[in-house]
């Protein structure tokens, strides 16, 4: 077989194991048996399988770590998204390397700079930098970007215009007639791509609707958004659940009835969307299945480079979870 098109699925096809073995075989005897070992050595042998790529295809040293990125670490949405990256890290044979860059660009450039000589490749799940760097930064190290589109890079982004669709046709049979939706970082692009969404959806079904923002991603940042909004509309659609949560218990506190008087919706069923009041009405990707996706893509463009030269981009479907924080109106 052609060296150029040997990869390590070649290998596990040929020694009848998965490719996570054949990895650990090479990067980590030990954690494989004997039998195991000799029998992916031979298929590798037959194959004309090579660990060692040339400089311009594949990093040599390999450390058996991944970097990850998250913006924000105590926000639940990324624990679990890293659940899921964990056990595909484990299926692979790879430790995970948490960096939080705490909403930081700055800190977010210095922590992945750091980062780039003890890993093998990184996923950013929430990165704040521009497309520029992260295609700079590609061109040192296999990279995976999560909630975000970038030309030319592997990337699993949720389906946002299908889910405000739900949102939207929910809130209109409901009887809302003025939206606001809440905005998150201003450099975010999945609360850009939200904004597009909903701006667009909101003039098809003749609702009125305006931007107020942009907040922190936090609870915290809700108080703030209800209590800078002015006059309330029929209903909100927030960036995440946290900020509905504190948006919606700020106008709780204020004696606004939830959902007679104010439609709440967020973004990500974090666990404690559905304690709150009756309930946070919530637009929901599946996390857990994300972030394995995102760990399992970037291992194969670590372990055979050579056969996967284009940027592969994947979306997720996004659905409605209907609670009691919105409801038809009479």
């Amino acid at each position: 077989m052609d060296q150029e098109r040997v990869t390590i699925y070649d290998v596990a096809k040929a020694a009848g194991v998965a490719p996570s073995t054949v990895s650990r075989a090479f990067s980590r005897p030990g954690r494989v048996s004997a039998a195991t070992h000799a029998a992916v050595m031979a298929a590798a042998k037959d194959l004309g399988y090579r660990t060692e790529a040339p400089a311009s295809q594949e990093r040599v040293e390999r450390h058996g770590r991944l970097g990850i990125e998250v913006p924000d670490l105590t926000n639940p949405y990324f624990a679990e998204l890293v659940s899921g990256m964990q056990e595909a890290a484990q299926e692979h044979g790879y430790l995970l390397l948490l960096l939080d860059s705490v909403e930081d660009e700055e800190q977010e450039r210095s922590s992945l700079e750091s980062a780039l000589n003890v890993v093998d490749g990184l996923v950013l799940s929430g990165s704040r930098i521009a497309d520029s760097t992260l295609n700079h930064l590609a061109k040192r190290i296999p990279l995976m970007v999560l909630n975000r589109r970038v030309a030319g890079l592997d990337s699993v982004t949720p389906d946002y215009e299908h889910g405000m669709t739900q949102a939207m046709s929910h809130l209109v049979d409901s009887g809302v007639r003025s939206l606001t939706y809440v905005a998150g970082p201003v450099n975010s692009w999945s609360d850009g791509e939200r904004w597009r969404a909903a701006r667009a959806l909101a003039r098809t079904h003749g609702l009125s609707i305006t931007r107020h923002g942009p907040f922190a991603p936090t609870a915290v940042g809700g108080e703030q958004a209800y209590a800078q909004i002015g006059q309330l509309p029929d209903a909100v659609i927030c960036y995440n659940d946290l900020i509905a949560l504190g948006f919606m218990v700020s106008a709780l506190r204020d004696g606004v009835s939830v959902p007679g008087r104010l439609a709440v919706v967020g973004h990500d069923d974090i666990p404690l969307s559905r304690f709150v009041g009756s309930g946070l009405t919530t637009l929901v990707t599946p996390k857990r299945a994300q972030g394995h996706a995102a760990v399992d893509r970037l291992v194969r463009r670590i372990e055979a480079p050579s056969s996967h030269r284009t940027p592969v981009e994947g979306a997720l479907p996004v659905r409605l979870v209907p609670r009691g924080s919105t409801i038809a109106r009479p």
